[in-house]
């Protein structure tokens, strides 16, 4: 009997997913627990396996096709199964052919005429591919430099990942420039990609936080100075004690759990006409990934010592850069922390992670000149802020929030453990 699969639900919050691409090709056997498809959440991508083995008799939704969570997406069944039940005919086992046109090898060219010596011929591009394609930062960065289209090339690296090699060999070749200025008029462009997966969902999660969320803004600057001595201080013990290299980043996320379980007003969220309070304080952690950003979660973290802290954020950093994450650790996030200063940027002004409340934004940490007592002295000083959705959250709570987290990061009280 024919088994159909839907798509998956993955989390409380998920309404629909959007197919990257499929693995397997109709008429192709599949075995279960096989990987069949990947597929975008609005947090995640996911690999999906298949309910049981057989045929892949039917897709039922193509690449990039957003669909919403229980519906059918494929058929799989055995060889001649009626499945017209599910919108589709039966797909007969694949046939062995020659190699299709983009993957076979190029045709000699004529030989040339004795009367007229005949051009060289440039190396021919594959047509451009379309759904998921693996590419190194390097291999794009590469790839525009040289005006390259590497959605053309076919991948020397593990899986078929295209490297910074291919593309320097494709230039080499003679494989034309993706777009030429003669070619795309007065605004020429190095080359275009489709808005799909990731890159897709964050474009619409910006924009509707964007122009749907009324935020109230500020900004403040704390002295720095006692937190990194009370860092340098307990450093090797942490350490030799407790196996972990604290960060200033860990610290202020220490820090800010804590301000946020004090200012309570923060850690709101509205859903539909009513606003809940938040009982836990789960910090999301702003990572950027080759795809964008993601945001996984510290849950209780206002509960954890720093060692916890800094475990749980650099495990969840490198699974999110590995793209290991499950889709249960970018869930249940309460308040966000962006810290931009290892880029170097002082200040700046974060789009609020709805559905929650606020967020904030911690900029570089900088020797700088201030007044003490009457007198000029260098300190160590960085900006921070918080944005807050001004439906929910009043501009005296998000001050005092500010107020909190300052006083909490220049007067720190860090136990080992």
């Amino acid at each position: 009997m024919a088994t159909p699969l839907p798509m998956p639900k993955l989390g409380l919050t998920m309404e629909e997913g959007t197919i990257l691409k499929w693995r397997k090709g109709e008429g192709e056997a599949v075995e279960k627990g096989e990987i069949i498809l990947d597929i975008q959440t609005d947090k995640v991508e996911y690999e999906v396996e298949s309910p049981d083995g057989g045929l892949l008799l039917k897709t039922l939704a193509g690449e990039g096709d957003v669909v919403p969570c229980g519906t059918d997406i494929a058929v799989i069944g055995e060889e001649g199964e009626n499945i017209s039940d599910f919108g589709g005919t039966p797909a007969k086992a694949p046939v062995e052919t020659e190699p299709e046109a983009a993957e076979a090898l190029p045709t000699p060219p004529p030989a040339p005429s004795k009367t007229a010596p005949a051009p060289a011929a440039p190396v021919a591009a594959q047509p451009a591919r379309t759904g998921r394609i693996f590419a190194s930062p390097a291999a794009r960065r590469v790839a525009r430099e040289l005006g390259i289209d590497y959605r053309t090339l076919k991948g020397s690296g593990p899986g078929g990942r295209i490297v910074q090699a291919d593309v320097r060999a494709a230039a080499a070749s003679g494989i034309p420039a993706a777009v030429t200025a003669a070619a795309s008029g007065p605004a020429a462009v190095a080359g275009s990609t489709p808005l799909a997966g990731m890159r897709k969902i964050i474009a619409e999660r910006m924009l509707s936080s964007w122009s749907q969320v009324p935020r109230i803004t500020m900004q403040a600057e704390v002295d720095l100075t006692n937190l990194l001595a009370v860092r340098e201080a307990s450093r090797q013990a942490w350490e030799n004690d407790l196996g972990v290299k604290v960060s200033i980043n860990d610290l202020i996320l220490f820090y800010t759990a804590r301000a946020v379980r004090r200012c309570p007003a923060v850690n709101v969220r509205l859903t539909e006409n009513a606003l809940e309070q938040m009982q836990d304080v789960n910090i999301g952690v702003a990572v950027a990934v080759e795809q964008g950003l993601m945001v996984p979660v510290i849950r209780g973290a206002d509960q954890k010592s720093i060692d916890a802290i800094s475990r749980e954020s650099r495990a969840l950093a490198e699974a999110a850069r590995a793209g290991a994450l499950g889709l249960d650790a970018l869930e249940g996030g309460t308040f966000t922390v962006s810290n931009l200063g290892a880029y170097g940027v002082d200040h700046f002004s974060a789009i609020i992670n709805h559905p929650e409340s606020a967020i904030l934004s911690v900029g570089a940490a900088r020797e700088r000149a201030v007044v003490r007592n009457g007198e000029v002295v260098a300190r160590t000083t960085a900006f921070v802020g918080i944005n807050a959705d001004h439906r929910v959250v009043d501009g005296a709570p998000a001050a005092e929030f500010l107020s909190t987290l300052k006083e909490m990061l220049e007067h720190p009280k860090v136990m080992p453990a």
